[in-house]
């Protein structure tokens, strides 16, 4: 989250592109770096995981929460991730000049957002819908001298739409000829939209008076005042993790920070909030990939958690109020549910004496519900079709276990093969000699890591080759692969390509801190990503082969197309985040180096939209040069 804000795309992109940054003062072994973490637990359950590295005077600190849009459930999707935004609104003691003042403000405006959450339900959606339409139109016809009169008053505005409302001598027939819309069994619905609007106009006057005692965005200024060049956040579908790089002698803000964070924090502006969240939603709604893949998902998973997006359906999100989220927050996001990671110019007493300092006292709360709904077999294919004005583009998935199923070492050597760089099987035939993708396919696991996932394929049609032929052609390669064993020569470049990867991300002190820190979060054991790195290195051809046969079966396959219908005249062009991705890891150590310093500028939202846009004109470019 950039200053309280959403995590905008590049945050994700560049985090993502840039993890596996190599310093090569500073390439050390897996096993070294085993060596080199030191742990230790508070009394009340939180865990700290510690590598010293004196390279240079910073430190990257996290506190990761075991908690992601995987831990929620009807009702309350997208709620992790509301949390995210509201936990950067500041504590008891941070964002606020009085908070005794504000806790009137917060009673009140939770009394209205609660009310309004009631008028909608019992309007009905197909109601509001209208409703809502009609006033908006109201809204548009005031006068010239209305308008600049009221300004961006929303209190006034509403009282001013209610007014013209009820003195309108006769509904227009879109609200009045409507069977049952106004009225229906002696309850007037129209009246409960006008209260609803009411409700909100209220909220806003409350909203505006309780920001006098509000000190905004105070907690990145208290980092960034003090050499911090990077704060941000992220949820996931498993896990939810906040970070800040900062100077090593600024560890004890940390840890003040973040403790006064856990212990104490307000969800203050919580109703305004949430409609930034819902505009995010929105914008997700129009996004060509995050529309293909919550189809996607939803449509290959029909029990696992895995099938909601992290942001939510909007639905929920228009439900959900503060002492859900109150709830939700004191049940997951506790000291005995949190680790905290700290990788950098540091001693390990040092952390340990302040973590206990200042988390130490944070009561433990009561285990988390565990997540016992598991994804029963599939039975047949299932296919979804979206349509976009986006280019086609073609996603194929397959159910698979994750670690510690022994099958899935040799299905993460399945994928490297599939594609893994420019010498996997799908890069040569595919994208290389048939030439019927615009870039190279994508093989991956999604949408998560802790619960068993899919092994995903994506690619896009160049045109004119249609989804139909890249798919045929990439289940062509998927059935050669269950009847021809994989080479020898194929392996060792798996295993030197998972060297190298390992290396490159050990080369940095996130690297090395998300390394350690998924171990952590998924499996309860740091070792364990370097159990599954061993497994991985005894993977034989054998192996592949029969878990290829096992996993890659039309009947434990989904399929979606994205098809492309006419665009719309001016439509803004969407970035194309994974391509975007792919192309800042195929650049020189210094570009990417420089990429990742000029991000660490960037200072809100706004900033980092140009910054992406500027980045994909550059993608757009190199790739017109092939």
């Amino acid at each position: 989250m950039h200053r309280g804000k959403r995590t905008s795309f590049l945050f994700a992109v560049v985090l993502a592109a840039l993890s596996l940054l190599v310093l090569a003062q500073a390439q050390i072994a897996a096993q070294t770096l085993e060596e080199k973490v030191k742990t230790f637990d508070l009394k009340n359950g939180m865990k700290f995981l510690v590598v010293e590295r004196h390279e240079a005077p910073v430190a990257f600190c996290a506190v990761a929460f075991n908690v992601g849009a995987a831990n929620e459930w009807p009702n309350v999707t997208g709620i992790s991730h509301m949390i995210e935004h509201m936990r950067f609104k500041g504590t008891e003691m941070m964002g606020t000049k009085n908070y005794k003042k504000e806790i009137p403000y917060i009673q009140q405006t939770d009394a209205l957002g609660e009310k309004t959450i009631a008028l909608r339900k019992e309007m009905g959606e197909w109601r509001f819908t209208r409703f809502q339409a009609f006033g908006r139109q109201v809204i548009e016809s005031f006068t010239k001298e209305e308008k600049e009169r009221i300004g961006a008053n929303k209190d006034e505005q509403n009282k001013l739409l209610a007014a013209k409302v009820r003195a309108m001598a006769k509904l227009p027939d879109s609200i009045g000829a409507v069977p049952y819309l106004v009225e229906d069994g002696g309850v007037n619905y129209l009246n409960k939209y006008l209260e609803y609007e009411l409700a909100w106009g209220e909220i806003a006057r409350l909203l505006d008076e309780q920001r006098a005692y509000i000190v905004k965005d105070e907690l990145w200024g208290q980092f960034m005042n003090n050499g911090s060049r990077f704060l941000n956040a992220f949820t996931s579908n498993d896990m939810t993790v906040y970070l800040e790089y900062l100077p090593s002698n600024r560890l004890e803000l940390f840890m003040d920070l973040e403790s006064d964070r856990m212990e104490s924090t307000v969800f203050r502006e919580f109703w305004s909030e949430r409609d930034v969240i819902m505009e995010e939603r929105r914008l997700g709604e129009n996004d060509p990939d995050e529309t293909l893949g919550e189809s996607f998902y939803s449509v290959a998973f029909t029990a696992s958690p895995y099938k909601s997006p992290v942001v939510g359906w909007m639905s929920d999100l228009q439900t959900i109020d503060r002492k859900e989220l109150q709830k939700y927050h004191d049940m997951f996001y506790s000291p005995n549910n949190a680790i905290g990671i700290v990788v950098g110019d540091v001693s390990f007493e040092q952390v340990k004496r302040l973590a206990e300092k200042y988390f130490g006292s944070i009561p433990a709360k009561p285990a988390p519900p565990r997540l016992e709904t598991r994804e029963p077999e599939q039975k047949g294919e299932r296919r979804v079709v979206v349509e976009h004005t986006a280019n086609p583009k073609l996603m194929i998935g397959f159910h698979k276990p994750i670690y510690p199923n022994p099958d899935a070492a040799a299905i993460a050597v399945l994928e490297s093969i599939l594609g893994g760089g420019r010498t996997s099987r799908l890069y040569k035939t595919v994208y290389e000699e048939k030439q019927l993708t615009a870039e190279e396919p994508r093989v991956y696991d999604g949408p998560g890591e802790r619960y068993d996932n899919l092994m995903v394929i994506e690619a896009l049609p160049r045109s004119p080759n249609t989804l139909e032929d890249v798919e045929k052609s990439i289940l062509d390669e998927l059935e050669r692969i269950k009847k021809e064993p994989v080479t020898e020569r194929e392996l060792q470049r798996v295993m030197n390509q998972l060297d190298a990867d390992l290396i490159r991300s050990l080369g940095s002190n996130l690297g090395i801190a998300f390394q350690i820190a998924l171990g952590q979060l998924y499996y309860g054991d740091f070792h364990a990503n370097f159990r599954s790195f061993e497994r991985i290195k005894k993977v034989t051809a054998a192996d592949v082969q029969r878990v290829a046969n096992e996993y890659l079966t039309a009947s434990n396959r989904t399929v979606a197309y994205r098809v492309q219908t006419e665009k719309q005249e001016g439509a803004e062009e969407q970035i194309d985040e994974q391509a975007l991705m792919q192309w800042i890891q195929g650049l020189p150590q210094e570009e990417k180096m420089a990429i990742f310093q000029k991000f660490q500028t960037l200072k809100n939202q706004a900033e980092q939209e140009a910054y992406g846009k500027e980045l994909w004109e550059r993608a757009k470019a190199a790739q017109g040069k092939k």
